[in-house]
């Protein structure tokens, strides 16, 4: 045989792909949900950031925008206006949570959103879309607002009715449809209220120490520049965040860097999924091909030679599940939009992603190229003499033989795990990430296969040792699960592993919610306040004290705004933050407390003693090791516009378990002496009394926020929810490839299959048993994997939610049983449609082929 050029291999790799061309369409399409599912992330993705850069005015609503805890002072105030005068124009926005009242006085106020605006500037650019149609300065007035749709339902009321915020009525002018810079707000979630910068200070919500987020959006005039304002904006806001045109918001490329990294190993996981089908397929085709093979060689055909076609035929596959895939990918691309349309009304710019379409192809050969290794690689033990001695008993294989072949399997495995390991650490940008990645989804291979083992293997145990008991169509069909070439155990592997993804990603959603919402301890408080004055909080603990349902004793404390600016004369600047530490550069709130409270334990140091003359302050234990504090330290610290020292007089610990106040940082009195303060608290109370203490106390303190815990509880769920959605729309593709690989080992099978329907035709059988045995088969394998990937769901989510979450893991046996009969129906549905073809041959038609 002359040299096999690369030409006459594709033709022959082609011409054999085309002869079995049903049996790989399956395999094509498992593919393609791997490589959709990739390339439908990574083109949002792209097409979102896009969309940031190309709409950054519209998105930002200014040129440029700075985020700032602070009120500004009036020097700050000062500098802006001389920006203004070169060219800079500014306008602010202030961000919190109050409450609103509709006008049913026996209904509990809602917590809502709040957010200010000066209607004569805001938005610089873009447009309030508002219902009914009227413009921004006739909405909001002194004394008229404009809010969400969600919050007229919840208040029952509608446009032009008075809401109370505040102690003071408001008219609701329109309803809000849609905000240019929703996405860089602070404040997103919930009921939202827009309102005049005159109607807060009618209403008086946000006051010096307040919690509030101020966002400045600034204008420029014709020949300024970014470039020429941004550091004086810098200078002026030194500790703020800002963005403008050239770069997209931090926070949120942030969020989508991160999402995009954990949906794109979502992705992966499904792509695996169809690559271990491509290898099931070729491992299957190479089997029937064994004569041909040999005889290849017979003549002269070299193995690499021989391995070129079949290398060839496998590219085919995975570029044609790969195109197949982008075709898919462009549809999930244009569904995002609408799972999360209900926080972020997007438009991305549609246009297709050349990049994302290519890397998801490129992708799915290189993973499928890796899973066809071992198949491939036996193609060098085939012999030639093979054919001459197929009817002679196999000669038992020496030691050797084996330790040399268990040798070569196990290399290629590490081959392929540090294939996957790469792509995952390129996918995350982290090594560290993709040997996790690896090692995880090593871990799950081995397990599924391990019991998918035992289990056929009891099976097999069973029917043999006397299952007479059984009836013959499923004593049958069980049998079928270990007929040559089924490869029952490869896919017990692929679909368990779909199923093990999506149920784990439900165990763990359903955890985390059943556990925020968990009853508390006993003396946790359950309703949170805040924005309570000085002169307010001692009323307000009084009238606590006297409401019905109170079931432990209220607990206030008085919060300032501050930020660290040394500790023992080493500027702050010059500590090595990491990570969540770098929080102490910022502004933050600390606690005002001079007895010490019953959710503060104190480990080293002692308490000071009420009234103390010293300045003193406690540190959390986890912030004195970040910030290198001992007994003793010197910290010092700014808080509206004043600097202030205190020196560290003990370190303690918070019980996290109860909501109410928590703070890293506790002053005495005496060091946040004259410093404007805010009083935040929480009380224990029958859930069924919260309403009327809500009411009680927004009669009382209307400029107070009192938050029922199941409130917010909501809004977490709900966020969570929709995540979730998204994580299982994708996960979802991984059961699909695991369905499709099955259909393709029941079309690989084909001609088996129709000789033994052909058989039990001749015999009497009829197409409805027919049928039921082959269902018996299909979905005994559906069960057995959504068992299997069920039980391993379970022990992921366990780990998952004690290592990371701290969360306890309570076993599902509904959703399990769930799991398993969904899995067993997609099976038979997938095994059916894969099997129409066999069960319309004529018995006729088959047996003359004998």
């Amino acid at each position: 045989m002359n040299r096999l050029s690369l030409r006459t291999a594709a033709m022959i790799a082609w011409r054999e792909t085309r002869s079995s061309m049903v049996k790989f369409l399956f395999v094509i399409l498992a593919v393609a949900a791997g490589t959709g599912s990739l390339a439908g992330v990574r083109g949002f993705s792209e097409s979102f950031r896009r969309m940031l850069l190309r709409d950054a005015r519209s998105l930002m609503a200014a040129d440029l925008w700075v985020r700032t805890p602070d009120w500004p002072t009036p020097e700050q105030t000062a500098a802006l206006d001389r920006l203004a005068s070169r060219g800079a124009d500014y306008t602010m926005i202030a961000e919190t949570v109050s409450l609103a009242a509709g006008p049913q006085a026996d209904e509990a106020p809602a917590l809502v959103s709040l957010k200010v605006v000066d209607p004569a500037k805001y938005p610089f650019y873009g447009q309030v879309k508002l219902r009914p149609d009227i413009s921004l300065r006739q909405a909001l007035t002194l004394d008229s607002v404009a809010v969400s749709e969600d919050l007229l339902a919840r208040v029952h009321t509608q446009v032009g009715d008075v809401l109370r915020m505040g102690g003071q009525d408001f008219r609701v002018a329109a309803v809000v449809v849609s905000e240019p810079d929703r996405m860089t707000g602070t404040m997103n979630a919930g009921f939202r209220v827009m309102m005049s910068r005159e109607g807060l200070d009618r209403a008086g919500l946000i006051r010096p120490g307040s919690r509030s987020w101020q966002r400045l959006l600034f204008k420029l005039a014709p020949g300024t520049t970014e470039d020429s304002i941004r550091p004086d904006v810098q200078r002026i806001f030194p500790r703020s965040m800002m963005a403008g045109l050239r770069q997209t918001n931090p926070i949120i490329t942030r969020s989508l860097d991160r999402v995009t990294v954990f949906l794109s190993l979502v992705s992966l996981i499904a792509l695996i999924v169809g690559a271990l089908g491509v290898g099931m397929a070729m491992h299957a085709h190479l089997q029937a091909r064994m004569d041909h093979i040999a005889v290849m060689k017979s003549i002269g055909g070299r193995s690499r030679e021989i391995m070129r076609i079949y290398l060839l035929q496998t590219l085919m596959l995975g570029l044609g599940g790969g195109v197949v895939g982008v075709l898919v990918g462009r549809g999930i691309e244009l569904a995002f939009p609408a799972l999360i349309a209900r926080y972020f009304s997007l438009r991305p710019d549609g246009a297709w992603s050349a990049s994302a379409a290519g890397q998801a192809i490129g992708l799915g050969l290189l993973t499928t190229l890796l899973f066809t290794l071992p198949p491939l690689l036996a193609i060098r033990r085939v012999r030639p003499a093979m054919i001459l001695r197929r009817n002679l008993d196999e000669a038992r294989l020496t030691w050797r033989v084996r330790w040399e072949t268990w040798r070569a399997s196990f290399a290629v495995a590490l081959l392929i795990l540090g294939g996957i390991a790469l792509i995952a650490a390129w996918l995350a940008d982290s090594q560290r990430m993709g040997n996790y990645f690896a090692g995880g989804l090593a871990g799950s291979l081995l397990g599924l296969s391990l019991v998918a083992w035992l289990m056929l293997r009891g099976i097999r145990l069973l029917l043999r040792g006397g299952s007479f008991w059984l009836p013959p169509m499923l004593r049958h069909g069980l049998l079928n699960l270990d007929r040559q070439g089924s490869q029952a155990q490869a896919i017990l592997v692929a679909l368990g592993l779909g199923v093990m993804f999506t149920h784990t990603v439900y165990l763990v959603q359903d955890s985390l919610v059943e556990e925020i919402t968990r009853s508390s301890p006993r003396n946790a408080p359950n309703v949170i306040l805040f924005g309570l004055t000085p002169q307010e909080s001692a009323a307000a603990v009084d009238l606590i004290r006297r409401q019905p349902g109170v079931e432990g004793e209220p607990e206030i404390a008085a919060i300032v705004r501050a930020r660290l600016l040394s500790v023992d004369g080493v500027k702050i600047s010059d500590i090595s933050l990491r990570g969540w530490g770098r929080r102490f550069q910022e502004t933050r709130s600390v606690i005002c407390a001079d007895e010490l409270s019953p959710r503060v334990i104190v480990v080293a140091g002692k308490w000071w003693s009420k009234g103390d003359p010293k300045p003193l302050v406690s540190v959390s234990e986890e912030s004195a090791d970040e910030l290198g504090i001992k007994l003793g330290s010197r910290m010092e610290l700014t808080g509206q516009g004043r600097t202030f020292e205190a020196t560290v007089a003990a370190f303690h610990q918070n019980d996290r378990s109860r909501n109410g106040p928590n703070a890293e940082l506790i002053f005495n009195a005496k060091a946040l002496e004259g410093l404007p303060a805010t009083y935040y608290g929480g009380v224990r109370m029958k859930p069924s009394s919260v309403g009327a203490f809500q009411k009680a106390m927004y009669q009382k303190f209307p400029s107070a926020t009192v938050i029922n815990v199941a409130d917010a509880l909501a809004m977490v769920e709900d966020m969570i929810d929709q995540l979730a959605l998204v994580l299982r729309f994708l996960s979802a593709l991984a059961i699909l490839a695991g369905a499709i690989i099955l259909a393709a080992s029941v079309a690989g099978t084909r001609f088996r299959r129709i000789r033994e329907v052909a058989i039990l035709k001749t015999l009497g059988a009829t197409r409805r048993y027919v049928l039921r045995l082959f269902s018996v088969e299909f979905l005994g394998l559906g069960a057995v994997a959504g068992l299997l990937g069920s039980l391993l769901a379970a022990v992921f989510s366990s780990l998952l939610l004690n290592r990371f979450f701290d969360a306890p893991f309570q076993f599902d046996l509904r959703t399990t049983l769930l799991a398993t009969l969904v899995t067993a129906l997609l099976a038979n549905a997938s095994g059916w449609m894969a099997s129409a073809r066999v069960l319309g041959q004529k018995p006729l038609e088959a047996l003359r082929d004998e």
